[in-house]
């Protein structure tokens, strides 16, 4: 997992913190935002391995933001956070804009797994 890059799209920001540093204690180069505009800013302006996000975000939530990153990097892999996994556009998005869905609370072990996972190209659940 060492020398990933990921964006880490969370506007709590007591859960950002938490999950960039499990990300960062496994070796990624994370950058953090708080919301779905600033993310994209940061994907047109830099490359990312993965796009780590929220779903439920004021203003661009995070299947806007995966749907705009799609179209702009299509090589970069989405992973999105919920707590709506049953939601039907979430459901949806899977496989089109979304490799992988994390629930919350999100267990360490899972974020940097599935980080892993989509980063070689395979999806994850």
């Amino acid at each position: 997992m060492a020398n990933l890059r990921v964006l880490l799209v969370e506007d709590d920001e007591d859960n950002r913190e938490l999950m960039a540093e499990v990300l960062a204690s496994s070796g990624c180069d994370v950058v953090s935002v708080p919301n779905g505009q600033e993310g994209l800013a940061k994907v047109a302006a830099a490359p990312f391995d993965v796009v780590v996000t929220d779903v439920g975000m004021p203003g661009m939530g995070g299947l806007e933001l995966a749907k705009a990153v799609r179209a702009m990097a299509p090589a970069v892999a989405i992973v999105v956070v919920t707590g709506w996994a049953e939601r039907d556009d979430i459901a949806s998005a899977r496989g089109k804009h979304v490799d992988a869905v994390l629930i919350k609370p999100v267990e360490p072990d899972a974020l940097t797994q599935t980080v892993t996972d989509v980063a070689r190209g395979a999806s994850a659940t």
